[in-house]
């Protein structure tokens, strides 16, 4: 389970396609307690992992507001189903008065 957001320094909190659904209650409960939001990405555990260099990737947080928001709009326009998610994280960085792309 990701430390950053176990420790509350969660900008968005995202889980694999094929992630248990205990593992995803925690992440849901986690994505609540930091106020971060929560997406299912769509590849698999394998993918994750591969993708950062580890066996297997379940959970996975980003720490950084900036890249958070960038990170799901690049996500956005390649896949569009993640549109509201993407629009969702930069209404939530405008709202902590942080602008990224002045």
């Amino acid at each position: 389970m990701s430390g950053a957001a176990r420790s509350g320094h969660a900008a968005l909190i995202m889980t694999a396609s094929d992630t248990a659904s205990n593992t995803r209650k925690k992440a849901a409960n986690l994505s609540e307690w930091n106020g971060a939001p929560l997406v299912s990405l769509p590849w698999d555990k394998d993918t994750l992992g591969e993708l950062l260099d580890k066996k297997v990737c379940a959970i996975l947080a980003l720490t950084d507001r900036g890249m958070a928001e960038a990170f799901m709009e690049k996500l956005a326009a390649q896949l569009p189903e993640y549109a509201q998610a993407a629009e969702t994280m930069k209404e939530k960085t405008v709202r902590r008065g942080r602008k990224f792309n002045d």
